[in-house]
Formats: C-alpha cells, structure tokens, sequence
C-alpha cells in the first residue's frame, strides 16, 4: 500500500490538524497528553460485561472515567426503532440518528442518558466502539463544545474520541471484515464490512498518530491493537508526521513537554466501579424483556440433564463428610457396614450428577427446559438437541455445523 493511498488527502490533514489545534484550546490539553491510549484488552475493561442495560451501563460509567466525566448516566436499549429525546435538552445536545446503533440522547439535572441498539449486545468491539462516540458526543456537549452543522459536528465528535484516548477503538471500527455462523435452520458462514464512525479509517488513524507523536510514547502498544489495514494507515501518519511536522507538539499549542504532568494512572482509572458487580445486577430485573429474550436468538443451545462438574463436586463434599462420620459409626458396629455406607455413599454422589429437569446450557442462561421446549426462554436460543453437560455444549454445536455443511 503506498504511502498515498494509507494517508487522508493533503487538505483532510490540514483539516484534522486545525480542529485538533482547536479542539485543545477550548478544551483541557493535560487530558490530550496524559490520558491512557484506551486499548481492545481486558485490563482497560475490568467490569463484567452482560447483555442487559446494566452491562451496558457499566461499559458508559467506565468510559465516562476515561473521559473525565462526573455525570450520572441512563441507559436505554431498543430494539428497530430507537428512543426519542425527553424532557427539556438543549438545542445540539441530543444526537438522534435514524438506524443508529448507539444515540446520545442529552442531558438533564446531571444526568447524561443513551440509547444502545439490541442487535450491538453480542458484538463488544461495536458496542465499545459505538459507546465511545456517543460518550464523546456527552463530553462536547457537557463542555459547550457541539456546533450546529450536524455533519461537522459528527466528525469532530470522532476527533473528540482520539482526544479522549478512545483513538485505537474509534479507528478499529471505522472499518472492520467480520465472518460470523449463522444458524437458521442450517448453518453457513457470513462475511460483512462494517463501518462504524464518521471519519475515515486514514483520518481516524491519522489524528490517532498526531496525538501519539505529540506524545511521543505509545506507538508500539497502540499499533499492536489496530486491525491490519489501520495499523498501517497509523505507520504512514506517523512516518509523514515525524518528516513533515517535527515539532507538532507546538503547533497544536502545547507547552514544552517538561511543563507537562505525569501520565494518567491506568491502574487508578480502572479500579472498581463506586458499585459492586452485585449490587448491580441487583438492577437486572428493570431491564427491558427483550434484553433478556434476545441474547442466542438465531443461536442453538441444548438441554444439559447432568449438573456440570464443579456443581458435582461442590454437592459431592456434604454428602462425602456426613459418609465419613456415617463410617465412623458402622465401624463401632461392625466392620462389614463400613463397605455398605462407602457403597450407599457412591450411589448418592453418583446420583448428583443427574438433574430431574434439563437447563439452558449456556452458563449465563441455565434457564430451566421442558422436553418439548424448541426455544429457551432465557436466552432465546434455539433448543437443537440434548447434552449430558454443559462443557460438551461447545462440540455438540460444532458436530451441528459440520453436519449441516455434509448434508448441503
């Protein structure tokens, strides 16, 4: 690829170095240069991620750390049509977009509410991404930063992401080559280019390498979590900025780079949420029913008639004490009875493993089924069969797909 082709036209350069210049004189610069590059990995996302409003809240409040924000946040999720605007929210706050997947929604009284579209639950990087923006969208308004043109101010709200340091997963999303199984009777693979973001991915990449080579620190671990075809827009940007704009730092209005603080904490920034995992799932049962229903819709789960091994083992201990203590006793009778309780305790342990009813085999449904259930109404998935234990679900889908393919 050449160097043309990985970088944004001579005039989109000027463009998203102007309005980053811009960008850090109206808002704070030490968040530009000291804010943690947000990466793709699980120690930059410690919270437990469920397909519900809660887990979509967790996913805002922890973006909002990042992003300095010190609002409440609502969350509201949809299914087709999304959400309108409430209640009194300033002209430019709201960013309502037909068919979008995530929606800021404004701000009232402190809190910021947003809108995330049930199909993005099963798809992290999207959601991530998609949140990304739409929490950059709260922070201009919060800041008094939007403008009235609704096409520029989208595409300064992705130049706020890179301020923010939600860089590498704005540019992740601005082009991604998915492959997916689809279950629908049969099972075949899908290909599709998505598209998330109003920059291109080269002026995404692009503002990623300024606000890295302002830095200077960061490239290799920012450019390891880039998609291939971003990773190397983000090396052209670079090359191109360290020739034609050496002292970018200072155009962009810093000052010298020993004037600066020291690097945000990422370890403070990811500690644990004001709440614990508990008390919110605690608020799980407000969430919409379709939220529930529609989380392996289209997917195949099976019935489990066993209890998995650790739920064995766990039953299996009480039961094995009381056979110790009941030994105990048969030995002052006689030593023959001993052979009969360890037998007598055998079959119970054994007879833990079953379960007289079958569950959902998906670990955070385990729903109960009846034996005539085609669909679970935990999770929605499509019952395709039965399984002695929950860890065989993952071959029994596999022997499903392989079968499918011989039949076709």
């Amino acid at each position: 690829m050449s160097e043309f082709e990985a970088l944004p036209a001579e005039e989109r350069r000027a463009w998203l170095l102007a309005h980053l210049a811009e960008l850090l004189r109206q808002a704070d610069w030490q968040h530009f240069v000291c804010t943690p590059i947000v990466l793709p990995r699980p120690e930059f996302f410690p919270d437990r991620f469920t397909r519900s409003a809660t887990g979509v809240l967790r996913l805002v409040r922890r973006l909002f750390r990042y992003a300095d924000l010190e609002l409440g946040a609502e969350v509201e999720l949809y299914e087709g049509r999304p959400p309108t605007p409430e209640g009194p929210v300033a002209l430019g706050a709201a960013h309502h977009h037909e068919g979008a997947a995530g929606l800021f929604l404004g701000i009232e009284a402190g809190v910021a509410r947003f809108g995330a579209d049930l199909a993005l639950l099963d798809d992290p990087g999207g959601i991530t991404a998609t949140l990304a923006h739409e929490v950059a969208h709260a922070f201009r308004s919060h800041h008094a930063l939007w403008v009235d043109d609704h096409d520029l101010e989208e595409e300064l709200t992705d130049l706020t992401t890179v301020y923010l340091g939600f860089g590498v997963l704005s540019a992740n999303a601005a082009l991604r080559h998915r492959s997916e199984q689809v279950h629908d009777g049969t099972f075949r693979s899908r290909w599709s280019v998505q598209r998330l973001g109003y920059l291109s991915p080269q002026e995404l990449c692009f503002a990623l390498a300024a606000q890295i080579h302002a830095r200077g620190a960061g490239r290799e671990a920012a450019q390891a979590c880039l998609e291939t075809n971003q990773a190397s827009y983000f090396r052209a940007a670079l090359r191109w900025l360290e020739r034609e704009r050496p002292e970018l730092a200072s155009e962009l209005g810093l000052p010298p780079r020993a004037s600066w603080p020291p690097p945000d904490s990422v370890a403070t920034l990811t500690r644990a949420l004001d709440d614990t995992h508990d008390e919110l799932e605690g608020d799980e049962a407000g969430a919409p029913a379709t939220a529930v229903k529609a989380e392996n819709v289209g997917r195949p789960v099976f019935r489990v008639w066993r209890r998995s091994r650790a739920d064995q083992a766990m039953l299996a201990l009480p039961v094995g004490i009381l056979g110790l203590l009941a030994c105990a006793g048969a030995a002052m009778i006689h030593d023959a009875w001993i052979l009969v309780v360890i037998a007598l305790t055998g079959v119970v342990i054994r007879g833990l493993g079953r379960r007289r009813r079958p569950r959902c085999s998906e670990p955070e449904c385990q729903a109960l089924l009846t034996r005539a259930a085609e669909r679970c109404p935990g999770c929605g998935g499509t019952v395709a069969g039965d399984i002695d234990r929950a860890e065989q679900r993952l071959a029994a889908a596999e022997a499903l797909r392989l079968r499918a393919g011989a039949e076709r």
